[in-house]
């Protein structure tokens, strides 16, 4: 019986950490990190009991007994690992989005008018190499 509660809960969390990840790949990251904590909060409010004794359910016991692992622990591990991912997510979306503005505006600022008008007159000289080929 033990080996199918295992199963059953680790086949309950995989399918909402797979939800939450495929929720911030397609759609947004604040509505994974929305989902990651409504889903547990109205399973407890739908469902009282059974969320209790769903989360309250011990797996195995740490140091002679001492430390008992539940559902509640694992659904812990889940969500600090999740919102990990998700807070990464963001920063690395915020850090790229203030790189390219930050670089985009230190080019345009070094550029003179004296380095455009080169450039001009290259891309000019190569128009008119590539139509007098065509």
């Amino acid at each position: 019986m033990e080996l199918l509660a295992f199963i059953g809960s680790a086949m309950l969390f995989t399918v909402f950490a797979l939800t939450v990840l495929f929720i911030l790949v397609a759609v947004s990251s604040r509505l994974a990190m929305l989902t990651l904590l409504v889903i547990p909060i109205l399973a407890v409010i739908i469902l009282p009991g059974t969320s209790v004794a769903f989360l309250s359910y011990r797996h195995f016991l740490f140091a002679d007994g001492l430390v008992p692992v539940n559902n509640f622990h694992i659904l812990l591990v889940i969500w600090s690992t999740l919102m990990g991912i998700i807070i990464s997510t963001e920063f690395l979306t915020w850090y790229l989005k203030t790189g390219k503005r930050k670089r985009s505006g230190e080019q345009k600022a070094t550029q003179s008018p004296e380095i455009k008008k080169i450039l001009n007159a290259g891309v000019l000289r190569l128009r008119a190499v590539l139509a007098k080929r065509n």
